[in-house]
């Protein structure tokens, strides 16, 4: 509604908006004073205005007095002031989408800008100067009050000399308003405007005197295009990414495709230590403006998605040359705790987690070079023989922030540091092994001299894993009374219940070199392996057929050890097996290497360390390949002293020829 005063002889129009006063204080913002100054800069630039100042004006207690955004754009004539006053919604630049001249993408488009004036003052005067219809200069004021939201009083047109341009007036300012003398103000401005500036190098925005450059406050820019969502009606999207020195919180800004900032959502992501504002430059989202708010609930939510994992891609980017850079500072130092390149696999993630942990809490590490120093050797010990307990001595050693605390503990908890360690180590530790076991069994000069129980026999006793994952050693180098001991508590007989000793059909008690068990692959039951050992230079033959035999007809015999639920396997092991064996290893009718099957789920096998050795090797083919270990002979030989050496003193030679 319009209406029409006389005063003072000059004709004065007040404006009135058919809505409630709280609604449209509500619609001010009126604790948001940096985004009210943003709202009048971004209405000067729809005016075209290249040059733009805002000041503020403090008393002596820093307390704001006074507020003005003053532009050199178009300004607003008098005869449409009452239009762009009078009216909620329904702007002009809904419809226009560009400015006349210059055809920059607009920004406002709601209708409700001028009201965000009111969390700058409880007083607000807007004075503009426009060409009329005549090509003539005239001046315009226009008043509002916090206390009559609705009503605006228009001035009648005065004639001047005055260049076009728009100056806004706040003053009476509530205390929200004091948040504009914060040091951080021209930082938050410059990073709302940071796209719009980039791509318009001839618009100067000052804030006190000071010209907002994005350049001297952020720390780094970079941009990538992203794949058109569906329609290819516009360019493809540019992704701009400002990282800045401090924080001036994070947004995904949808803009156009010139930096208007459209609107702002989450950008949805972890970059832990970095402060930066994300833009979404497209086109596309100029005709959507209505749907944005919404955006992520309907079509364009794929697109939002797809920024977002670009922006995971760069920062996994940024973290990963981040410590790098830091690394290769600590090196040059003499502060960082690994003096040499990783031998062995463990060692290599090992180094992997002290590395992201260290860098993680770089900023957190004293800054006195020997304290940085001790502290990462401390670290580096820590992570060595304790990783799972390495974040409770972080929280106790740094004291840090709850948004590094959940950041180590997303490192920490992706995976147990101590199982992943552990586990390099134990592949690393069976592929050496492998390469041992080659060298015993093979090697004639090692192979010739082996002693079965002594030696072999020892050596394979903790390697349990060669004959088959999930094996455990029940019974090494025992009676068969002694396996089933092993064989009825595993079935859950209670101990000391009498037994009945257990006799080969000779009459002897027989001595069984390895008894592993492990549970059934189906879930139910237990499979049970036998193991008899053989020098390398003894061959399989009847004897030793007839001796693994003897074993397996003891148990089979044996009505303690009958029980549905058990399988068993009885094994012969050496180099090489005599032909007649093999015949019977080879048959059509058997899986290879089995000589017999017997009722109650007994089996009998002659093996050779061949076919066992390419079991393992065919296990272990993909840690290898992702470890990219390789065991040289040296690496065989280290392995086997360090973890064999009370039993080969004098079996291993200094240098052995690697096997042929």
């Amino acid at each position: 509604m319009v209406s029409s005063l006389i005063c003072d002889s000059d004709v004065v129009y007040t404006v009135h908006i058919e809505a409630k006063p709280d609604h449209l204080l509500r619609l001010a913002r009126l604790k948001d004073p940096v985004g009210a100054v943003a709202e009048m800069i971004w209405n000067a630039l729809d005016a075209e205005a290249h040059n733009i100042e805002v000041v503020v004006d403090a008393n002596d207690l820093d307390g704001v007095e006074y507020v003005s955004v003053s532009d050199d754009g178009h300004g607003m004539p008098n005869g449409a002031c009452a239009g762009y006053f009078g009216g909620l919604g329904g702007s002009w630049k809904m419809a226009a989408k560009v400015s006349p001249d210059l055809k920059r993408g607009l920004h406002g488009r709601g209708g409700q800008g001028r009201l965000r004036a009111f969390a700058l003052g409880e007083q607000v005067r807007w004075v503009t100067v426009a060409r009329s219809a005549d090509g003539r200069a005239e001046r315009t004021t226009i008043d509002g009050t916090v206390d009559r939201p609705a009503d605006f009083e228009i001035s009648a047109p005065e004639y001047v000399g005055s260049p076009p341009g728009t100056r806004v007036e706040a003053s009476v300012p509530a205390d929200f308003v004091n948040r504009l003398m914060h040091d951080d103000t021209a930082r938050q401005l410059a990073s709302v405007f940071a796209p719009f500036l980039a791509a318009n190098p001839d618009v100067n925005i000052t804030f006190q005197g000071t010209r907002l450059d994005p350049a001297t406050v952020w720390a780094g820019m970079t941009e990538c295009e992203i794949p058109s969502p569906g329609s290819m009606e516009y360019p493809p999207p540019t992704l701009r990414v400002i990282e800045w020195h401090e924080d001036v919180g994070r947004v995904l800004a949808l803009c156009d495709a010139s930096g208007v900032v459209l609107d702002e959502v989450s950008p949805g992501i972890r970059a832990p230590g970095y402060h930066f504002t994300a833009y979404l430059l497209w086109d596309g989202f100029v005709d959507r403006r209505g749907d944005l708010p919404l955006a992520e609930l309907d079509d364009l939510g794929g697109l939002l998605e797809t920024a977002r994992e670009t922006l995971r891609a760069h920062f996994r980017r940024r973290d990963h040359e981040r410590r790098a850079r830091l690394i290769q500072e600590w090196k040059r130092e003499d502060v960082y705790p690994y003096p040499r390149e990783p031998r062995q696999p463990a060692e290599a993630v090992e180094r992997q987690v002290f590395d992201e942990v260290a860098t993680t809490i770089a900023r957190r590490l004293p800054k006195a070079q020997q304290s940085r120093k001790t502290t990462l050797r401390l670290l580096k010990e820590v992570i060595t023989h304790d990783p799972a307990g390495l974040y409770p001595v972080l929280e106790e050693l740094f004291r840090l922030p709850q948004s590094e605390q959940e950041e180590l503990k997303r490192l920490l908890q992706r995976t147990s540091l101590a199982d992943v360690i552990k586990a390099t180590g134990q592949v690393a530790a069976r592929l050496d092994f492998v390469a041992v076991l080659k060298m015993l069994v093979f090697e004639p000069s090692v192979s010739r001299t082996l002693k079965e129980r002594a030696e072999l026999h020892k050596i394979l006793e903790p390697e349990t894993w060669v004959f088959g994952d999930a094996y455990a050693l029940m019974v090494s180098d025992r009676s068969l009374d002694a396996v089933l001991s092993r064989h009825l508590a595993a079935l859950g007989r209670p101990a000391g219940e009498p037994v009945t000793p257990v006799r080969r059909e000779d009459g002897r008690q027989g001595i069984v070199d390895l008894t592993l068990g492990r549970a059934h692959r189906s879930g139910t039951g237990r499979e049970h392996l036998v193991v008899e050992l053989k020098a390398p230079k003894v061959r399989i033959g009847q004897a030793e057929v007839g001796q693994i035999k003897s074993y397996a007809q003891a148990v089979a015999n044996d009505a303690q050890f009958r029980d549905a639920r058990v399988s068993w396997d009885f094994w012969v092991v050496s180099t090489e097996m005599e032909d007649i064996v093999r015949r019977d290893a080879t048959a059509p009718n058997r899986p290879t290497g089995c000589i017999a099957e017997w009722e109650g789920g007994i089996r009998i096998w002659a093996r050779t360390w061949s076919e066992i050795i390419d079991d393992c090797e065919d296990r272990l083919h993909f840690y290898r390949e992702r470890l990219n270990h390789d065991p040289a002979t040296e690496h065989a030989l280290e392995y086997l002293r360090r973890t064999h050496g009370d039993v080969v003193v004098g079996l291993v030679p200094v240098q052995v020829a690697p096997p042929g």
